[in-house]
Formats: structure tokens, C-alpha cells, sequence
């Protein structure tokens, strides 16, 4: 019954504009965008919109927007096809590596840095793939499976996943990155938890981006993973117009604490084409960073960083990392010791 239950509502997500409450407006924008940008809104999410209105945080995540069409960005903000040890699989730092094992998503998030496979059909990660990078990278530790969506998967074909990831000795951590907690929270299933637990030591990481997302389907699922031992952490995206005030970043903190999530990163946005619309400038940011902090418990503050591209790495964006602001952005001190552009709005 529960593996059938998140079935369903794959089945019933929304990819057609006509199906939504719209004037014939908006419909008409949002077809335009939707033929190079797709749409697929789940029913935990769409619930949860106010689709009416236009300041709505889910709205703004979910719903196509003319200005995706706009140009700018980068189709790969990571440059991560540069370091593919594999199809599907990514190796950007030296200690860890991220399988793509699923192209499918049951939501099509706007601001997705990955939406450069949401019209093609590149090669996704095979287990053999993944056995054959890490028996030539005995340096990686971690194994990390990212998507699409990897919960979207079966639990015997997570299962198989996992025992692949394992494959070679001193893979010491497993992680799933998934956003299906907020999406398809039906699929934190018994048996999802039972899956997952065999293979700990392993860490859930989420992506929950406005205090909205966290709805009583989701505290349940995840209640499921922690009795299962299995620890969550949360990696939450800055957004405008979404979640870029101290009020709703303390909110979405105070929310996840409470459903045992705990509030882990902060990204600065990924430069991709077709969500620059969401870049919230550094200088907010630190202010979001620094009210956050002067308001709530440490517990409750993530860490604010930006992701470089190449190899310039996750930067905390702290006095260190921020060597100045210069006309066009902010310059950012990368991991490697390069300097780096972080181009503003």
C-alpha cells in the first residue's frame, strides 16, 4: 500500500498548464516558457501554492516564468561535465564523488542547476560505471547519489545503488540528496527507512526552501528516517522572492529543527541559465546571514556559502572568503586559491 501510495502521486503531478487555475494569461506565458523549460508540479506542492498570487513562495518555484527565457547563466554552472570520471558520475572534489542515478524528478524546480538534462536524454550513471571510478579513485570517501531524483528509484533498485557505492573499501560515508521529502513526501516509505538503514553509515540530505514545504507528510517521513537512525541534514537554496528575509530564513530553521532536520548549508544561487531571476546579491545575503544569527539559536543557522565552478569549490561566505566587491559582483577566494567572479543580479 505505501509503495503504491507515492506511485500515485507521480502519477498525478502536473505537467500540462491547461490542468491548473490560471487565466488564459498566464497559461499562455507559461506555455511559452514550458517548451524550452518543462513543468511538473507534485500534488504535496501544489497544495501548498497559492497559485493566484504571485508573491507566493511555492508559486514562484513551481510555476514557469518569462524570465527563464531570459539570457545569461551557464547550461552547466559547475562545470561539472569536465569532471566526469564516468557517464553519470561526477568527481569535482578529491575526497568524494556524486553518481546521477535518475534523470526523473517529480518536481521541475525553477531554479534547478541542472536543468541543461531536462530536454535530453544524456547517459545516466550504470553501477559498473560507478564500481570502475571508484576502484581508479581510491582517494574518494564519500559517495553521494543525486538525480533527478534517486528516491524516485525502486527500494531494491536504491538498494542495488548503494551496495555498488560500497564496492571498494574506504567508501566510509554514503549520502542521498533528494528533494522527495518536500515533493513526494509519500515516498519516505517503511521500507524506504529499512533500505536505507542497511547501509549506514549513510545521511539524508534534503532540500526544503521555505518553511511552507514542511508539511505534516513530510515530519512524518522524516520521523521514519531518524527512528531508523538514519541522520537528515538540510541544504536550502537563497532565493528571491522565495525565502530571502531573515523572518522566513528563521522560519524554515526553527521548522526543520523541530521535524529533526537539521539546517545545513545555505547556497548562494548557482549561476544557471534560466534562474538568474532568483540571485540574491552578496551583500544581502551576509545581512540575511548575520540577522539569522543575531535572532536564533546556532542550531537553527546554516552555513551561507557560495558553490564555484571548476575547481573553486563550496566558499563560506565569511570576511575570509569575500576579498571585495568590484562593479560586477563579488570576488570570492575559491578552495583551490584561485580568485573568483561571483558575478552579481
Amino acid at each position: 500500500m505505501a509503495g503504491s501510495a507515492w506511485r500515485r502521486e507521480i502519477a498525478a503531478c502536473v505537467s500540462d498548464p491547461e490542468a491548473l487555475p490560471l487565466s488564459a494569461a498566464v497559461k499562455s506565458r507559461v506555455r511559452r516558457v514550458a517548451a524550452r523549460f518543462p513543468m511538473r508540479i507534485p500534488p504535496a506542492l501544489l497544495e501548498r501554492a497559492a497559485l493566484s498570487d504571485p508573491r507566493c513562495p511555492i508559486r514562484r518555484q513551481v510555476l514557469p516564468d518569462p524570465r527563464e527565457l531570459a539570457p545569461g547563466g551557464a547550461l552547466d554552472p559547475l562545470d561539472e561535465e569536465s569532471f566526469l570520471l564516468a557517464p553519470g558520475i561526477i568527481r569535482r572534489f578529491e575526497d568524494r564523488l556524486v553518481a546521477r542515478v535518475s534523470d526523473r524528478c517529480p518536481v521541475l524546480c525553477r531554479h534547478c542547476n541542472r536543468k541543461r538534462f531536462w530536454n535530453t536524454d544524456d547517459d545516466l550513471a550504470t553501477r559498473e560505471g560507478l564500481a570502475r571510478a571508484l576502484s581508479c579513485a581510491p582517494e574518494v570517501r564519500e559517495v553521494i547519489l543525486s538525480g533527478g531524483e534517486p528516491l524516485m528509484l525502486a527500494d531494491r533498485s536504491l538498494d542495488a545503488w548503494l551496495e555498488a557505492a560500497r564496492s571498494r573499501a574506504g567508501v566510509e560515508v554514503l549520502r542521498v540528496h533528494t528533494r522527495a521529502p518536500a515533493a513526494l513526501p509519500a515516498r519516505l516509505t517503511p521500507g524506504l527507512a529499512r533500505t536505507l538503514a542497511r547501509h549506514r553509515p549513510l545521511w539524508v540530505v534534503t532540500q526544503f526552501n521555505h518553511a511552507l514545504e514542511i508539511t505534516d507528510s513530510a515530519r512524518r517521513g522524516i520521523a521514519r528516517l531518524l527512528a531508523a537512525g538514519i541522520p537528515v541534514l538540510n541544504q536550502a537554496v537563497l532565493l528571491r522572492g522565495v525565502n530571502d528575509s531573515v523572518s522566513a530564513q528563521a522560519q524554515l530553521g526553527r521548522g526543520l529543527v523541530a521535524a529533526g532536520i537539521k539546517p545545513h548549508y545555505l547556497f548562494q544561487l548557482d549561476r544557471v541559465t534560466g534562474a538568474l531571476h532568483f540571485q540574491v546579491p552578496v551583500r544581502r545575503s551576509l545581512a540575511i546571514a548575520a540577522g539569522l544569527r543575531a535572532r536564533c539559536s546556532g542550531l537553527v543557522v546554516p552555513h551561507l556559502l557560495a558553490d564555484l565552478p571548476s575547481t573553486g569549490g563550496k566558499v563560506p561566505l565569511n570576511p575570509d572568503a569575500v576579498l571585495g566587491f568590484v562593479e560586477g559582483g563579488v570576488m570570492l577566494r575559491g578552495a583551490d586559491g584561485r580568485d573568483y567572479l561571483y558575478p552579481g543580479p
